[in-house]
């Protein structure tokens, strides 16, 4: 992994321990919503949910799907969940990550008490 890509994995536990942000891929997993529309849903402000919608596009895990027309000839996207499964179990003193994003190879990730003194 280079350095981009391993700073981009080091960030994944904490963008998917973000209540809101599991909240809209869920919502999203088998239908495709609009940022309104998940404003709605959950009560988050609209200007937060576009900025957990780019959160999780960075991170691969959301994808826009359509680009829809309202009545007015406003545009807006719909974005659809990329995440397959999340497996995360604690072993041997390491939490571990199992990601499996939408035609991909699954994404592991290990965390220790040494990595996680480094970060902060």
């Amino acid at each position: 992994m280079g350095g981009d890509s391993m700073e981009k994995s080091l960030n994944l536990p904490k963008i998917l321990m973000d209540e809101y942000n599991i909240r809209i891929l869920s919502a999203t997993t088998f239908q495709a919503r609009s940022a309104r529309e998940l404003s709605y849903m959950f009560g988050i402000p609209l200007a937060s949910c576009y900025r957990k919608i780019t959160e999780l596009e960075k991170a691969g895990f959301l994808k826009a799907e359509s680009r829809e027309l309202t009545r007015e000839g406003k545009r807006y996207n719909t974005y659809k969940s990329q995440v397959g499964s999340i497996n995360i179990f604690f072993e041997n003193g390491k939490l571990r990550m199992r990601l499996q994003l939408a035609w991909q190879k699954p994404i592991d990730i290990v965390e220790t008490a040494e990595s996680l003194r480094m970060r902060k």
